[in-house]
């Protein structure tokens, strides 16, 4: 039994339009680290036209930063898609009950592993701002950020897993793919 996006709960729309923004900011970090990563390419090729070599200083901090930005404040959004890679060769073959039951156990596991990521990266986040860590170079590049990313991202897909397993029973609380298809693989 499917809910119509009006019949979705406030919570499971919110989660959906936090999802959307999420993905949105990953998508800026990933054009960001393209560009960045043409400008530190170039510049330190410039000795071969026969002008000075000018890497980008912090270039690989920021692209390492990026990378955490854009992994996991999308991870959420595929998630409530369905658009995660997932083998259903024998979970296709069981009876709709035992689908339901792999369900319920694959969102419960994913849960709790992305809620124990949550609250370490949590711990090591604010720790991190606490001390002030950065990573010392030319710049002095501030950790943090990284850190405190990952762990939204980790609390975000946890509460993403929880919603998708309350909407096992309730398909109210679902935000997957008949609010937000996911595109189509050709």
């Amino acid at each position: 039994m499917e809910a119509t996006r009006s019949e979705r709960s406030t919570a499971a729309k919110w989660l959906m339009r936090v999802n959307l923004g999420c993905g949105l900011v990953s998508g800026v970090a990933l054009l960001l680290m393209m560009v960045v990563g043409a400008v530190d390419v170039v510049g330190t090729n410039l000795d071969m036209i026969g002008l000075t070599s000018v890497p980008l200083p912090a270039a690989f901090e920021f692209m390492a930063t990026m990378m955490v930005v854009n992994v996991f404040l999308a991870m959420s959004l595929g998630q409530s898609r369905r658009a995660h890679i997932r083998v259903e060769v024998l979970v296709n073959l069981l009876p709709h009950g035992g689908q339901r039951t792999a369900d319920v156990i694959q969102y419960l596991f994913s849960m709790i592993l992305f809620a124990l990521i949550a609250w370490f990266g949590w711990g090591g986040g604010l720790h991190s701002l606490s001390v002030g860590e950065y990573e010392p170079g030319l710049i002095n590049y501030p950790v943090w950020p990284a850190r405190l990313v990952l762990a939204f991202g980790a609390t975000l897909m946890a509460l993403q897993c929880l919603f998708d397993l309350l909407g096992v029973f309730r398909p109210r609380l679902r935000t997957d793919e008949d609010v937000h298809p996911a595109p189509p693989i050709s």
